[in-house]
């Protein structure tokens, strides 16, 4: 076996040395960088084991190009620094193969002395004797790592190789060094395959052995790292080193020991320099710091004055670099020269906060000792400082003496970022050392101990949060102080600060997980303590990476659990839990899963009112990055609001996790003060006699008043920046603000002189400075550093003023503004720049050899107009100038380059791109040649073969330059011409990713992307822009005014008819509505053939089912088809649009349709009329294509003389039960035709129908849903909508069993059936009088809502120049809200004359269960449409709403981004959990169905023309209600049906109820039981219990009757009686009695009114908080307010919507059953006086009990129901209770006063029975 290799003491041995380090991508023929050093060892011993290393010319070459084609070139300048230092003399100790100390000259620099350590390395050996393959730690230049050996002997020629292999990830002690990752944490799961960077090294050695020894020849060594930035196996950066060691002599000659003294440099091992190398983005000279800052100072400031100039980021970084290296008393010098510019002072200040070092900080110590900062910069400044602050021993003791200086403690908010940001230094600086001193934390420590003693709340918040930013388990002893677990004192805190006791203990759970799972489990399980601690107490443990059987305790604290609350809350955090797929959450997540199996799947079920936990997450695993948002939401009982939501954001990349942001907010006793009400509850008889019952309730106490309270706060990193805690105090004073006239005046006051004054000012600002580095030593010694650096700098200048005419008076009013005009012009320009470098590569203080990613994106948004706001005349004009030059709004740039810098040519930068200029280009785009025109490169072929080559290729040849590289160039620019603007957005982009398509490979290359406003060449130039809103009245006059601008104004008093005439003519609508009111004559011809196929597929004559029968009724009333709700897909049969224009311009249009028009008249209002016409020719009655339908006039036969008119109620639709869209289609499509001389009406069959004389044949055939009219060839001419025939061929073929099967019925069908009935029975079944009224209605129903309204608003936008207006876009909105049909009109048009291009939009409510909205544009609103329509009705037996949106015609490109997006749809529906299913749908509608099967479940059916999408039994968040439908005839106008009555409906489903009906009781909560009244006795039903007192409301049984109640109510100054008498309800109010009949009183002071109802009284008092009281004698039904929930108590409970608690009794303790909790509530009276005669007594248990083997006598723990004393029990019932239990013979009897026995332990239960009724004959009084 060989020996070990050794130098001979005696011999000097000369070796060749080469090392070189290169970084780039791995890729050939991209570039790379690095360095190479190469020289001659000469190694001769001095003394056994000594020897002396001296490096003979050593020469330094640089490599910055394409590899492999380009050459190393020599460096002379980094050469002549390198070899003075390496040229000197080096010692090293060496046996048996390991290095031992190394010595070299004094002050050697480290990098130097790095090198000689990366050649020695080679050497370092471990041979061991008696094996070939060993593996070890070893040590080396880059810590202990995991070593393999494998010896290979050539015994022949006494040759030995080794080859040895090194795995960097895998190291005892690993020297690196990471700078800015201290929140980062590994993550425990997955260690090695997530890492982003991963080392290994192989060397190999040739030995030989002879007589004197075993001698190295030749060692060679390869390392390689790599970075996979986004963890993508391929998408790899490479560092590769190599260095080789050849032996080329050895001599005969001993060394001599060098004459200079020497020092020890340590081991083998890499030591990191004292102060780490600059920032690898530029080298800088830091000869004289003070001059260096200065100048860059001033570079800065006068290169920044408008906007940012280029290179701000790297001359910030520089001043930041420059003030590391500058002494404390540099930057005081400095300070002094600047101190009086405040721009210098801004950058300079800025620049030092991002230092981080100690002489930064002690700076800025002074700065704030000494007074020179205003508040902001010292806000500022010193949560910048300590949040980027370097931390390690010299830092924190001088950060604890800034957090004790008296200027910060005297200002709370000041103290506050200072002691978190020193708390996250000493987090910092303890995450490097494994034991934290005890002096850093003590700052924190003694502010906690300080606010216990002394009970200041706010000081114990910043103590805790504080705490939590250190995270060290040192601070539990300090933390469980606040919390209720060991301390009793605690519960005296409030619960605010236990929560925030409880998220101290998150970070202090990564370091000692187990202790903080101990005392939160302890937490979660103690039911006595408040439901929000416990929910806190639950997200936390569930952060500490709880496992299965911790897990599987908390599912079984949830089990047991009586809070819902608390109960939800654990439920939906498993459960959100269980769903995630991140690695990190693997194991929580599988046990988790395991643990919901023993949990009840109805806490699934709980609404919305109960605490959840949301969470979404993704996770992908080829890049190995997720994120996850979790969003924990707490709800107190006290409020339908939640009282607190925390969301937080975290990312996991590469086997790594940051929380990267969390919010939180929350919220206390704030309904208190939103409705605090100023009447004096206290004052009134009712407080104090309240207060007096409650005395004789045992154990009752009121609820303690919440303070309110809003705090809130923000953390990035998992470290807490800033909180705010918003107090009682603030909160009044807000409120005061709001609503108090006098302080409102003086805020709006002040803000109207601000305006006046102006604003003037520029801020610039560094907002943000990342830094990451990692640096670890390659084997040449030379260190690799990865790096990522992101500055981000923010600036904002503004200027603007304003003036108020006429100016505010002294005696200011709000009223006065709404008199005057304000004109304001500002000139806003704000901008951001974000700037970020990656770097990878050698990075020392002499030289940097990196690759380097850099991107940035500067956004700026100019904004500068004028405006004039003119309150009186509602007039607002803002003007604004044209773009004259180019604005680049947003610009981002991205290049990659290969850089080296040496110290030696300061300002030279060697810049190569890593894709190079000519890299080969993208092989898809390459042309194929065949063979004789390659052989041919002349080229000079003509004629018809080179042709299609020109053309084919001449796009591609102009996407590349010349050398044919692969540029991606993208333009689109959005011309408005009027406006003289354009808005571009350009793309360049040319990367690597044609080489691999990976991440990293995109990066690599040059990327741009800019959005920019450009001038565009007009005819003629604008000066400015303007736009114009007019509001109100004068609306209409401007609209005349702008159009005809050389005419006068309109007068206002000009009658409405002609301003009506000149606005039609304006907007161009006579040509939109034009063909409305005329009834056209048309060719004979059917249908399309597609539809008359399926048409008749649906109709089958004898169909009784009307679901299946196609409907074909005719139009519906004008009122719902001339909103014209739905597209024609087809013009209107047999029609082109020149003749519609032609007929719409012949005025007497209407009379060419009929022979004898004996009623037809077309009104200039464009309101069609019923017009009857009395034909015998056939007359048919279509709609245009303008999609606006008058009422089909009823042909009826010339022989009837009376004029029928078929127009149909208000609320009419379609009589069609199968198809929704019967509304529009049919109204289009319904010809009626005669054949055989037979005369048939297509009357509207609808609610009104009062054409009486129609034949009643047509009806019959109308209630069939078949069509009037037949063809010869049978094909029915009425279309019907194909989805509705189809599928009810498929209800046919499976069956009634999924649920997109069913049809939706709209509710008018349901209201108004068809029924088979005779004419004149129809018009005697509905009063003539409603017909005739609905028939006027609708007749006079407008199309354009201009006919009846003035517009209310218009919008003008367009170009001035010289002061008059060119061109431009005109907007005007019609409304009509306040009628029974509320609608809307808009119109947009373009004002100058050549275009007649429009949009037009209209949404009309068009009776009670229908809504319809159109959008159409172009020409004259006829190119393109789009249309929706909302129909309320039932699906499947459930009421649903149906939502159809359909687009017979749009343009194409709205078309291609539909479809871009369609197909994600049926992805998004496969992760949202929907069915899908293919299917045949009409092809441009989608319809979506929402079918309410219960108050918390919906069914949805979406239907899209391919596929129907579908889910039964969706879940909703708040239950809706069921309610019973108002039919459409009880609607009154102007309460608008159910669109507006919606919110309101769901509002009142969720107040509570409380009812009591017989003996059956239903609570606030929803809780149902029976409980039979004792007689005479009052019960306490609901009662305000918090101080406030505001209402009692109690019970008893009425002499008269078994089932009949009295009540009364104490209320205010109030007491109410309400008694039955003789079957009526008898009110006495303080004594006094009412009426009896239609009662109404109405009380003074705070409102309370009482009246008749039905057969009872209704009691409203919303000041007390009773929205609504009903008693007939029978039912008491109470309704209180939302605000009053958790604020209740007695028998119907505390609306707390905790059911699990009901039975609370008045102790706060839980009774066992319905009577004992009914029996609590019962009200004492005294003996003799009061009419009942029971009282509540502790019973003893009649027999003894064997308790654990003692005999033993048990009293009750809670009292019993008993009669009086001298009275007799005539009726019982047996309740539950508690007993305890003591030794039969002790002496404790009942009647001992003070054995308490209500507080003693219950040991057992048992059944007694309780009296509920007594007979009284020898009642004792005395008792």
């Amino acid at each position: 076996f060989p020996t070990d290799p050794r130098f001979g003491s005696r011999k000097s041995h000369l070796y060749s040395y080469e090392g070189w380090v290169l970084s780039g991508l791995q890729e050939k023929s991209l570039a790379k960088v690095g360095v190479r050093l190469s020289g001659k060892l000469e190694i001769s011993g001095l003394s056994e084991n000594v020897y002396l290393l001296k490096i003979r010319s050593p020469l330094f070459e640089e490599y910055n190009g394409i590899w492999p084609r380009d050459p190393f070139t020599r460096s002379s300048k980094i050469t002549q620094i390198i070899s003075s230092c390496l040229t000197r003399p080096f010692k090293f100790e060496y046996s048996s193969g390991r290095i031992g100390n190394i010595y070299g000259p004094e002050d050697c620099p480290a990098m130097c002395i790095n090198i000689v350590r990366g050649i020695l390395n080679m050497m370092q050996i471990t041979i061991k004797k008696s094996q070939n393959v060993y593996e070890l730690q070893e040590a080396g230049i880059g810590g202990v790592c995991h070593t393999r050996y494998i010896i290979q002997e050539d015994r022949k020629n006494s040759r030995v190789s080794i080859t040895k292999t090194v795995d960097q990830n895998n190291c005892q002690e690993k020297v690196m060094k990471s700078v800015g990752m201290a929140y980062i944490y590994p993550c425990p799961v997955d260690m090695m395959k997530g890492r982003l960077v991963k080392g290994t090294a192989a060397f190999s050695y040739k030995l030989k052995q002879s007589d004197s020894g075993t001698l190295i020849t030749e060692v060679v060594s390869q390392q390689v790292y790599q970075i996979s930035p986004l963890s993508e196996p391929t998408g790899v950066a490479v560092m590769e080193a190599r260095q080789q060691l050849t032996l080329l002599e050895v001599r005969s000659e001993q060394g001599s020991a060098p004459d200079i003294s020497m020092q020890s440099y340590g081991s083998l091992r890499y030591h990191f320099p004292s102060v780490l190398p600059q920032m690898p983005l530029q080298l800088i000279k830091t000869k004289n710091p003070e001059q260096r800052i200065v100048e860059t100072l001033q570079h800065i400031v006068l290169n920044n004055q408008q906007d940012f100039h280029d290179d701000v980021p790297y001359r910030f970084l520089e001043l930041v670099q420059l003030c590391r290296i500058a002494s404390a008393d540099t930057l005081e010098s400095i300070w002094r020269q600047f101190s009086d510019k405040p721009r210098y002072r801004q950058w300079l200040l800025s620049a030092v906060s991002a230092t981080g070092t100690t002489e930064a900080l002690k700076f800025i110590k002074t700065r704030i000792r000494n007074d020179d900062l205003n508040y902001l910069q010292t806000l500022l400044s010193v949560s910048f400082a300590l949040h980027l602050m370097k931390a390690d021993e010299h830092t924190v003791p001088i950060a604890a003496d800034l957090i004790t200086s008296s200027r910060i403690q005297k200002n709370p908010m000041l103290q506050q970022v200072a002691c978190l940001g020193y708390s996250s230094v000493v987090n910092r600086y303890c995450s490097q050392t494994s034991a934290c001193p005890k002096e850093a934390l003590q700052p924190i420590h003694d502010l906690a101990d300080e606010a216990i003693s002394r009970g200041r709340e706010d000081k114990m918040k910043l103590a805790l949060k504080c705490i939590g930013n250190m995270g060290e388990p040192a601070s539990i002893k300090r933390i469980l102080k606040f919390l209720p677990i060991s301390s009793s004192s605690a519960s005296d805190i409030p619960i605010h600060v236990q929560i925030d006791a409880i998220m101290a203990l998150r970070k202090i759970a990564w370091k000692d997980p187990k202790t903080v799972q101990g005392y939160l489990i302890q937490i979660l399980a103690d039911q006595s303590l408040p439901p929000e601690v416990r929910m806190m107490a639950c997200a936390v443990i569930f952060e500490t990476r709880p496992a299965l059987p911790l897990i599987t305790t908390i599912a079984n604290v949830a089990m047991k659990e009586s809070n819902l609350q608390v109960a939800s809350f654990v439920y939906s955090h498993m459960k959100a839990l269980s769903k995630s797929s991140l690695p990190y959450t693997y194991n929580i997540s599988s046990a988790c899963n395991i643990a919901l199996k023993l949990l009840a799947p109805k806490l699934d079920r709980l609404s919305y009112r109960y605490s959840k936990v949301i969470r979404i997450g993704g996770y992908f695993d080829n890049y190995k990055v997720g994120a996850a948002g979790d969003v924990f939401v707490m709800n107190s009982p006290g409020t339908m609001f939640p009282s607190a939501v925390i969301s937080k954001l975290m990312a996991y990349s590469a086997g790594s996790v940051a929380d990267l942001v969390e919010v939180g907010v929350r919220v206390e006793g704030l309904t208190d003060v939103i409705m605090k009400q100023n009447i004096p509850f206290a004052e009134y008889p009712a407080y104090k006699k309240i207060k007096e019952i409650g005395k004789a309730l045992l154990g009752w106490k009121e609820l303690p008043t919440e303070t309110p309270l809003i705090s809130a706060y923000l953390k990035l990193f998992g470290q807490e920046l800033a909180y705010v805690n918003i107090n009682k105090e603030v909160l009044h004073q807000a409120m005061k603000t709001v609503l108090e006239p006098a302080d409102r005046n003086t805020v709006m006051k002040r803000i109207a002189s601000q305006i006046r004054n102006g604003i003037a000012g520029q801020w610039t600002q560094p907002v943000w400075l990342g830094e990451l580095r990692y640096i670890v030593p390659t084997c040449t010694g030379l260190p690799l550093e990865y790096g990522s650096y992101t500055t981000a700098l923010a600036r904002a200048a503004l200027n603007v003023d304003g003036k108020i005419t006429p100016p505010l008076t002294g005696d200011f009013r709000p009223s006065q503004f709404l008199e005057s005009t304000v004109q304001i012009r500002s000139d806003i320009s704000p901008s951001l720049y974000l700037h970020t470098v990656a770097t990878m590569g050698v990075n020392t203080e002499y030289f940097q050899h990196a690759v380097e990613i850099q991107g940035k994106v500067l956004t700026r948004v100019p904004m500068k107009f004028d405006a004039k706001i003119d309150m009186k005349l509602k007039n607002i004009k803002i003007e604004t100038n044209p773009c004259h030059e180019e604005t680049e709004i947003v610009v981002g740039r991205h290049k990659a380059f290969a850089v080296s810098r040496n110290i030696g040519e300061l300002g030279v930068e060697k810049k190569t791109s890593i894709l190079p200029e000519d890299a080969s280009s993208n092989i898809v785009e390459e042309p194929f040649k065949p063979s004789e025109r390659a052989s041919s490169e002349g080229f000079t072929m003509q004629g018809a073969d080179s042709m299609p080559r020109k053309d084919a290729y001449s796009s591609q040849e102009d996407l590349r330059d010349g050398t044919g590289r692969k540029t991606d160039k993208r333009d689109i620019c959005v011309k408005l011409h009027r406006l003289g603007c354009q808005l571009c957005f350009s793309r360049r982009s040319r990367d690597a990713s044609f080489l691999k398509n990976t991440f990293l490979h995109r990066l690599i290359g040059e990327h741009e992307a800019k959005i920019v406003l450009m001038p565009v060449q007009t005819d003629a130039d604008i000066d400015k822009i303007e736009l114009e809103i007019q509001a109100g009245s004068r609306a209409a006059s401007k609209i005349i005014h702008v159009v005809n601008s050389e005419s006068e104004e309109e007068d206002e008093s000009s009658p409405y008819e002609d301003i009506q005439a000149k606005l039609k003519k304006i907007l161009g609508i006579e040509n939109v509505f034009k063909v409305a009111n005329k009834t056209r004559h048309q060719k004979k011809q059917p249908s399309k053939k597609g539809n008359t196929m399926l048409t008749e597929l649906g109709t089958d004559p004898n169909a009784k089912n009307p679901s299946s029968s196609s409907s074909a009724s005719s139009t519906v009333s004008s009122s719902s088809s001339s909103s014209a709700a739905s597209p024609d897909r087809k013009k209107a049969v047999g029609e082109d649009g020149n003749d519609e224009v032609k007929q719409a311009r012949n005025k007497d249009a209407s009379s060419k349709s009929s022979s004898s028009s004996s009623s037809g008249r077309s009104s200039k209002s464009s309101s069609s009329k019923s017009s009857s016409s009395s034909s015998s020719s056939s007359s048919k009655s279509s709609s245009s294509s303008s999609k606006s339908s008058s009422s089909s006039s009823s042909s009826s036969s010339s022989s009837s003389s009376s004029s029928s008119s078929s127009s149909s109620s208000s609320s009419s639709s379609s009589s069609s039960s199968s198809s929704r869209k019967s509304l529009s289609h049919h109204s289009h499509r319904h010809h009626s035709r005669h054949l055989n001389g037979s005369s048939s009406s297509s009357s509207s069959s609808s609610s009104s129908s009062s054409s009486s004389s129609s034949s009643s044949e047509s009806l019959s055939h109308h209630s069939h849903g078949h069509h009037s009219g037949h063809l010869e060839g049978g094909s029915s001419s009425s279309s019907s909508d194909s989805s509705d025939s189809s599928s009810s061929t498929y209800s046919k073929i499976w069956g009634d069993d999924e649920i997109y099967q069913y049809r939706f019925k709209s509710a008018h069908r349901q209201e108004f059936p068809k029924r088979k009935l005779s004419a004149d029975r129809l018009s005697s079944t509905y009063p003539s009088t409603r017909s005739s009224r609905a028939s006027s209605q609708a007749a006079s129903r407008p199309k354009f809502l201009g006919d009846v309204k003035t517009p209310v608003l218009a919008v003008f936008l367009h170009g001035v120049r010289n002061d008059k207006k060119i061109g431009g876009l005109q907007l005007v909105v019609y409304a009509d809200i306040d009628s029974i049909r509320p609608r809307m009109q808009v119109f947009v048009s373009n004002l100058t004359d050549s275009s007649k291009w429009k949009l037009c939009a209209d949404a009309s409510v068009l009776n009670a269960h229908k809504a319809a909205a159109y959008l159409k544009w172009g020409r004259n609103c006829k190119d393109y449409k789009m249309s929706a329509e909302l129909v309320t009705g039932r699906f499947a037996a459930c009421p649903a709403v149906q939502v159809k949106l359909e687009w017979p015609k749009v343009p194409s490109s709205v078309r291609s981004i539909a479809e871009w997006f369609y197909k994600f749809v049926p992805g998004a529906a496969f992760m949202l959990g929907l069915s899908e299913k293919t299917d045949k749908n009409p092809s441009r509608q989608a319809r979506v169905i929402v079918a309410l099967t219960s108050p918390r479940t919906c069914d949805v059916v979406i239907k899209l023309p391919d596929m129907i999408l579908y889910e039964k039994a969706m879940r909703l968040p708040l239950s809706l209600p069921v309610g019973p439908r108002i039919p459409a005839s009880e609607l009154q106008p102007p309460i608008w049906n159910i669109f507006a009555e919606a919110p309101s409906a769901v509002l009142e489903n969720l107040k509570a109820y409380c009812s009591i009906s017989y003996n059956k009781i239903t609570t606030f909560n929803g809780v149902q039981f029976n409980y039979t009244m004792p007689a005479n006795c009052y019960h306490i039903l609901a009662q305000d219990c918090s101080s406030d007192l505001k209402f009692l409301v109690t019970m008893r049984n009425a002499e008269e009757a078994v089932n009949l109640k009295a009540i009364n109510i104490k209320l205010g100054s109030h007491e109410i009686d309400m008694h039955p008498v003789n079957g009526r309800v008898k009110l006495l109010v303080d004594g006094v009695e009412s009426r009896v009949r239609n009662v109404s009183y109405v009380s003074a002071g705070a409102s309370m009114w009482i009246h008749s109802e039905k057969q009872g009284l209704v009691l409203v008092a919303p000041a007390y908080g009773i929205d609504k009281l009903y008693f007939d004698g029978y039912t008491l039904r109470i309704q209180v307010a939302l605000w009053m929930a958790g604020k209740m108590c007695g028998i119907c409970g505390k609306y707390d919507a905790e059911c699990e608690q009901e039975y609370r009794m008045p102790n706060g303790y839980l009774a066992k059953d319905a009577v004992s909790f009914g029996h609590s509530w019962i009200l004492e009276e005294k003996p003799c006086t009061g009419a009942c005669k029971l009282r509540r007594s502790f019973v003893k248990l009649e027999k003894t009990v064997q308790l654990a083997g003692v005999e033993s006598k048990c009293y009750s723990t809670e009292p019993v129901l008993r009669c009086m004393k001298g009275c007799s029990a005539t009726k019982t019932t047996p309740v539950t209770v508690g007993f305890h239990c003591l030794p039969a013979d002790s002496a404790t009897s009942l009647t001992d006063k003070q054995t308490k026995f209500d507080q003693k332990s219950e040991d057992m239960q048992d059944t007694v029975d309780a009296h509920i009724a007594c007979s009284c004959e020898n009642e004792d009084c005395s008792a």
